[in-house]
C-alpha cells in the first residue's frame, strides 16, 4: 500500500513555515476551481451566482496557474477521501510533488487554525472579499486591503488585471510580507512577479473575522463530522504512473 499523509501533520508542516517567516506560495484548488477550469456549471455558496457552462477567462487563468514548478510553490488540492475524482484530475495535471490539502485550514484543522492564526503578528496585505474592509483580522498589521466581489467570474473579467497592476506598482519593492488571499490565480501572478513574499490562500477560514452574520460552514461547528475529519492523501514521493490494461483478443 502506498504511503499516505494526513491533514493534521500537513498543517503542522506549513504552519512552521509561516511561523519561521519563510517566503512561499500556497494555492488551494477544489471542486469549484475544477468546475471553472472544465467549463462545468456549479452554483456558488455565496451570492447565488453560477459558474458558466463554458471555460471563461478565470478558468483559463486557473489552468495556467497549475503549470508552476518551483520549490517554493505549493498546490492544495482535493483529497481522495472527500473527492476522489477531483483528486486524480489535479494529480494528472500538476507536474510537481509540492502537493498538499485544499482543506489545509479547515475540517479537523479548523480549531488549531484559529488558535495559531490569532498569534500571527506580521505585516500583511489582504486580497479578500469586500466585506473585510476596515476590519481587523486577528493581530495582523494590515498594510493594504484589495477587495474582491462575491461574483469572482465577473470580477476576473472586469477588475482583476487592474488590481494586479495596482498591487505590483504599489508594493513592487516590499518583501517578506504575508499576503492573505482568497482568490486563486492571483497568487500565481504575484509569486511570478516577486517570490520574496509569502502568499497563502486562507479561503473561508478567515470569514468569521469580518462577517459574523454570515452562515457557519459545517466544519466551523464543533462536533460535526467535518469539524473532526482528519483527511488523507497519497504521498507525492510515491510513483503516480497510470497503468494501461491491454486485452488480448482471440481470433475466431
Amino acid at each position: 500500500m502506498a504511503n499516505i499523509k494526513y491533514l493534521d501533520k500537513e498543517f503542522d508542516k506549513f504552519w512552521q513555515k509561516i511561523k519561521m517567516g519563510e517566503n512561499f506560495a500556497l494555492t488551494r484548488n477544489g471542486d469549484g476551481e475544477r468546475a471553472v477550469m472544465s467549463g462545468s456549471t456549479l452554483k456558488a455558496q455565496e451570492g447565488g451566482w453560477k459558474f458558466p457552462d463554458y471555460i471563461c477567462a478565470l478558468g483559463k487563468d486557473c489552468s495556467r496557474s497549475l503549470l508552476i514548478n518551483n520549490d517554493k510553490f505549493f498546490y492544495g488540492i482535493s483529497c481522495p477521501c472527500c473527492d476522489e475524482e477531483s483528486y486524480y484530475w489535479y494529480r494528472s495535471r500538476i507536474n510537481t510533488k509540492n502537493i498538499t490539502f485544499a482543506n489545509l485550514w479547515i475540517n479537523g484543522n479548523y480549531t488549531k487554525f484559529k488558535e495559531n492564526f490569532n498569534d500571527l503578528k506580521r505585516d500583511s496585505v489582504l486580497i479578500t472579499n469586500y466585506r473585510a474592509a476596515n476590519h481587523q483580522i486577528a493581530n495582523l498589521n494590515i498594510l493594504k486591503h484589495y477587495t474582491i466581489s462575491d461574483d469572482c467570474i465577473t470580477f476576473w473579467e472586469t477588475d482583476a488585471k487592474k488590481m494586479l497592476s495596482q498591487i505590483k506598482y504599489e508594493l513592487e519593492n516590499k518583501n517578506n510580507i504575508l499576503y492573505v488571499v482568497s482568490a486563486g490565480p492571483i497568487i500565481a501572478e504575484l509569486f511570478k512577479n516577486n517570490p520574496n513574499n509569502c502568499y497563502i490562500d486562507f479561503g473561508s477560514a478567515i470569514e468569521p473575522y469580518y462577517n459574523n452574520s454570515y452562515f457557519k460552514r459545517p466544519y466551523m461547528i464543533a462536533g460535526t463530522i467535518y469539524n473532526q475529519r482528519n483527511c488523507w492523501m497519497h504521498d507525492e514521493n510515491e510513483s503516480f504512473d497510470v497503468s494501461v490494461v491491454l486485452n488480448l483478443l482471440k481470433k475466431l
